[in-house]
């Protein structure tokens, strides 16, 4: 990766299972690809009220193909078949 790009991403781990993110943000693109299937619908929906917030008005959440969150609607909103973006009204 060229040295000026990979300064300006950070990777690291986040245990989504947590009740607090201390990420910082906001961050104009969110990666969480193909680990939410693995959590029922009403901790997928708690997981994503604590993601939100992290997403900048016009940031997009990345996911997998087999995800979908038509259960959140009014947290996030598809843009894409694997693109979403923060539902309007929902706060930062």
């Amino acid at each position: 990766m060229v040295p000026a790009l990979r300064a300006l991403i950070d990777f690291r781990p986040l245990n989504l299972l947590t009740p607090r993110y201390d990420v910082g943000g906001p961050f104009e693109a969110l990666f969480c690809r193909n680990v939410m299937i693995y959590f029922d619908k009403p901790t997928q929906r708690a997981i994503l009220s604590r993601l939100v917030p992290h997403l900048a008005e016009d940031g997009l959440l990345y996911t997998g193909h087999s995800e979908n969150y038509l259960h959140a609607a009014d947290l996030i909103q598809p843009c894409g078949r694997t693109l979403y973006r923060r539902a309007k009204g929902t706060r930062a």
